[in-house]
């Protein structure tokens, strides 16, 4: 029997070729599928743990200890028990807070001891080793005129001075690095340019013993793996941090933030595990209905032999035998092969699995997956080869089969359009976050495309008649006979669905891939904003701004950028040298405006600053008036941003000249005059009330300041809770009087006169503020967090957003910024943007400008990293079986053309002994597979169209519904065309081989 079946099989070898290959594909998906969504699901974790804050991978046990020899043994024994974490790296601190005094400098500090604290610094000097040694921060020691060898106190209130050796300073090597994050010893110096207190002294556990204090700050701090987050061996993260907070007591307490990520890895997970299943769900479906036409297309063609085997009075089991057999056995093979390339494909697109369990797991569902694929598939060609096998002998020996639909195809139909209406209505209706929609949404897509292949299939025959019937009376007999054909042969609408459906899962997969590649590109360049961007450590915002200036002299490369989230309101601030702007910045078309006219607001003209170099600095003035003897101060700012003071006086009696020496204003740009002072020696606060000086003339090592006389170049504090002096120019020289006495004592008076060298108020451009161009009154922001400051809004209404700013923003200049508001902004974060190809060289400029790296970022590694994300691994293999569904309809094609060949080449062979020639038969043969494959493509790519139109974004761009920037989720003309032109070239070649076939045939 088995030579009868082998013989069956090869003579019809196109038949059980597709058999095999459409088995094997079914097959593959349905292997790959479990391999790929354990793996995805793992990659995404791993991704989101790499790029997640590293607030977000650390828990803190924090509570209080008494001083004791072993209270780092005590504290990692007690706290490690309240939160025990396989895998972490641990860490104990202790601490007590205080001040460091030197002199008449002081700041408030932390004395501590912490593990492994020397690896995680650059230290001038040495490591503490013996009690009475402390590190102490490079700018703690610049704020107490500090250096390695000297002496300092360290002062509790209630408790002894202490007397601290400092035996070396220290730089933070990661300031942003788990190991600092979420600690109080790393909060001082975490921010850039923030206030120089609250740098800890380091020292070892016996020195801070030492103190006194009744208790000690004490810290276990555990860096957390990434397998923590993997689940593995069924551990919780998410569920363990919950429990062990409940469970803390008044002793210690747990702190973390690993919840939102925990929260962030679960949505993507899920995310991935739906949309990839949802995908494998619709190509097996797709698998088992292409099984169920080519069996049944085969099935047709075999219906001869099992009317003779009935005819001669075999068995039904023979029967059944002999046709089965011939399904089966190339679907077996098919199984086999494509269960092998699953596996292997899986793990080309997913990566390793990692770890035992998920490979068990894995392999678990795979089976599961290839147990359920593989029942499908033979209960497809079951059901396929079941009408055949009960047939009469008059029913099979017919060569043309009964055209009766029957009523179940159309009540199939009519659930199809009932449930597809119904995943449109819950995608309307619910609004589910991103990551959380349910399956039927998912799966809504693919069931409009579906219901409108349905749909279409029923008008084949009707309209391909019709056609028919109108080219007979035009006289055109190919195409009344092609279209002839298509109305009358019962399989058509079949294949014209099915094909269809495969073009519209693809070009849906195109469609959602396309979206989210766009989406991925403009969120990658605008939370980057430019090509790259590192995150440096500066003295100052001036010095930032001078350090990129001189290391790019020209300004096509580099441009300094001050970035602060505790602005007004907690909007971001962006503060930008706005001239290299359009030149640097990688500024996205969705902003609705250009980096040139942008610049040209911020940075309108202004007077240029007056600068002063080393030497000598004369003063030409004369008090006004009778009173306490005065003087005048001249405050200056170096070229990194410390401020320079100098002090004329105290003035005596008429016109006098004062000359001072300037020694810290070298450099190529010297120090920049910020104003001039009128106050009283040794004064604190206030200035005397009511008292004048005439300034004639001040003139430093390069000449005259001429601007000294102008009064327009003076202005007053832009504060509006201080009062500063009047300003009058004269014939002597400019006057400067200070405020009256006030009654209201929450004014403050200053002395000081400012050099105007910035627009005030200060050009500002707003994103999503609702501020009124020309706003009435004095519109004031506290833009660094700091004071706030005289503004004037932009009419930049249509600017969209701006870099890296998630939502509400403000651009401001960061030269006149810095300019109007000169003292340490909060939280300042200091980065260089740098355009495509910078060179080297200026990278070791900025180093040799004393910038100091923290962190790099770049377009490129952000759009790595959104495409390691949960969505794109799910359209990623949504494209995979769009391909895959593709190349289905291709089998599904050939089977159909290889069944009806002889019956259509007989046929045609006869037109031909009647006359026709060989052209109308081509025509005839290639232009049927055409009609019928055009029409497939355009109605799956027309109701891929109608679907996105109904449902957007089936699989969401980003888990966290990110919106900055308009993300198109609707059908684009681009995919569409692309995956049209795909599905023409694979099914176009396959109806034009079996065209060939039948020519050749017929010709024979």
């Amino acid at each position: 029997m088995l030579g009868v079946v082998l013989g069956a099989i090869r003579a019809r070898r196109a038949q059980a070729a597709t058999l095999f290959v459409l088995t094997a594909l079914a097959l593959i998906a349905a292997t790959a599928a479990p391999w790929y969504v354990v793996a995805a699901a793992r990659s995404v974790a791993l991704a989101d743990v790499a790029v997640a804050p590293a607030s977000q991978r650390v828990v803190l046990v924090a509570g209080r200890v008494a001083p004791a020899p072993g209270v780092v043994d005590q504290i990692e024994s007690q706290a490690g028990a309240v939160f025990p974490i396989p895998g972490s790296d641990s860490t104990v601190s202790v601490r007590v807070p205080g001040r460091a005094v030197r002199g008449g400098a002081e700041s408030a500090v932390a004395l501590a001891y912490r593990d492994k604290v020397c690896d995680h610094v650059a230290i001038a000097g040495a490591c503490p080793s013996r009690p009475g040694e402390v590190l102490l921060s490079e700018q703690g020691a610049g704020a107490l005129g500090a250096g390695i060898g000297d002496e300092i106190d360290f002062v509790v209130p209630g408790l002894p001075v202490m007397r601290l050796r400092i035996a070396g300073t220290y730089q933070m090597l990661d300031p942003l690095g788990p190991y600092w994050a979420g600690n109080v010893l790393g909060r001082g110096s975490g921010s850039v340019t923030s206030s120089l207190s609250g740098d800890p002294l380091f020292a070892v556990i016996d020195t801070v013993n030492a103190t006194g204090a009744g208790e000690l700050f004490a810290d276990y701090h555990q860096v957390l793996p990434p397998e923590a987050y993997l689940g593995i061996g069924g551990y919780d993260l998410a569920d363990e941090i919950a429990r062990k907070k409940a469970a803390s007591g008044s002793n210690w307490r747990v702190e973390t933030q690993a919840n939102a990520l925990t929260t962030r890895v679960a949505r993507e997970q899920r995310l991935v595990n739906l949309g990839v299943g949802v995908a494998a769900a619709q190509l097996l479906v797709l698998c088992w209905f292409a099984l169920f036409f080519a069996v049944r297309h085969t099935a047709e063609q075999r219906r001869p032999d099992i009317g003779l085997l009935k005819l001669r009075g075999s068995n039904r089991w023979r029967v059944w035998s002999l046709t089965a057999q011939q399904s089966v056995l190339p679907m077996v093979a098919g199984a086999v092969v494509g269960a092998a390339a699953g596996l292997g494909l899986a793990r080309l697109l997913g990566g390793e699995l990692g770890d035992p369990d998920r490979v068990r797991l894995a392999g678990l569902m795979s089976l599961a997956a290839v147990g359920a694929a593989g029942l499908g598939a033979l209960a497809a060609a079951i059901a396929a080869d079941w009408r055949g096998i009960g047939s009469g002998v008059i029913d099979l020996l017919r060569h043309v089969p009964p055209r009766r639909r029957g009523w179940r195809a159309g009540v199939v139909d009519l659930i199809i359009a009932v449930v597809a209406a119904a995943g449109v209505y819950q995608a309307y209706a619910i609004d589910a976050e991103p990551g959380d929609a349910s399956g039927l949404v998912l799966v809504a897509p693919a069931l409009v495309a579906l219901a409108v292949a349905l749909l279409a299939a029923r008008a084949v025959g009707p309209l391909a008649a019709r056609a028919a019937r109108k080219a007979l009376r035009a006289g055109r007999v190919p195409l009344a006979l092609a279209a002839t054909h298509l109305a009358r042969r019962p399989g058509t609408h079949r294949v014209f669905a099915l094909l269809t459906v495969a073009v519209a899962l693809l070009a849906s997969a195109a469609g959602g891939w396309y979206s989210g590649d766009a989406a991925r590109d403009a969120r990658a360049t605008h939370e980057v904003g430019a090509d790259r961007v590192l995150t440096v450590k500066a003295r100052s915002r001036a010095h930032l701004l001078n350090a990129v200036r001189a290391a790019d002299p020209q300004g096509t490369h580099a441009m300094a950028v001050v970035r602060n989230r505790a602005g007004e309101g907690g909007r971001w601030v962006l503060a930008v040298d706005s001239p290299r702007l359009a030149r640097v910045a990688s500024w996205h078309k969705g902003y609705a405006d250009t980096p040139s006219s942008v610049a040209q607001w911020l940075r309108p003209e202004a007077p240029a600053p007056v600068r002063l170099s080393d030497g000598p600095l004369t003063l030409e003035a004369e008090p006004v008036g009778v009173g306490k003897p005065l003087l005048v101060r001249a405050h200056l700012v170096t070229g990194t941003g410390e401020p320079v003071s100098v002090e004329f006086g105290p003035l005596r009696d008429g016109r006098q000249r004062y000359q001072m020496e300037l020694d810290a204003c070298g450099g190529e740009s010297g120090c920049r005059l910020v104003g001039l002072e009128v106050t009283a020696p040794n004064a604190q606060g206030a200035p005397p009330p009511d008292r004048a000086v005439r300034l004639h003339s001040l003139a430093g090592a390069a000449g005259p300041v001429a601007e000294l006389a102008d009064p327009t170049r003076w202005r007053a504090g832009v504060r509006a809770e201080v009062v500063g002096p009047t300003i009058v120019g004269d014939a002597g020289g400019l006057l400067l009087t200070t405020p009256p006495r006030a009654a209201d004592l929450r004014v403050q008076h200053s002395g000081i006169a400012y050099l105007v060298d910035a627009p005030v108020p200060l050009p500002v451009a707003h994103v999503g503020v609702a501020v009124a161009d020309g706003q009435p009154g004095d519109p004031r922001l506290a833009l660094f967090g700091s004071l706030p400051l005289p503004v004037l809004f932009t009419g930049h209404q249509g600017l969209v957003a701006v870099p890296q700013a998630p939502g509400r923003a403000y651009l401001v200049d960061l030269e006149y910024a810095d300019r109007v508001s000169p003292e340490a902004g909060l939280n300042d974060e200091t980065q260089v943007w740098l355009a495509p190809g910078t060179p080297a060289s200026v990278l070791d400029g900025l180093r040799d400008q004393g910038l100091t790296v923290l962190a790099e970022d770049s377009i490129a590694a952000a759009r790595g990293r959104y495409d390691e994300q949960g969505p794109p691994l799910a359209t990623r293999f949504q494209v995979l079986a769009g391909i895959i569904g593709l190349l289905l309809a291709a089998g599904v094609l050939t089977v159909a053309a290889a069944v009806e060949r002889p019956d259509r080449a007989a046929e045609l062979a006869a037109l031909r002994r009647q006359g026709m020639d060989l052209r109308s038969v081509r025509l005839i043969g290639y232009g049927g597979y055409a009609a019928l494959v055009g029409a497939c493509v355009v109605v799956g790519v027309a109701a891929t169209a109608l679907a996105g139109v109904l449902v957007e974004a089936a699989v969401p761009v980003f888990v966290d519904n990110w919106g900055v920037l308009p993300v198109h989720t609707g059908p684009a003309p681009v995919p569409l065309i692309a995956a049209g032109l795909a599905a023409l070239v694979v099914l176009g070649a396959t109806g034009a081989v079996a065209a060939a076939h039948l020519v050749r045939a017929v010709r024979s």
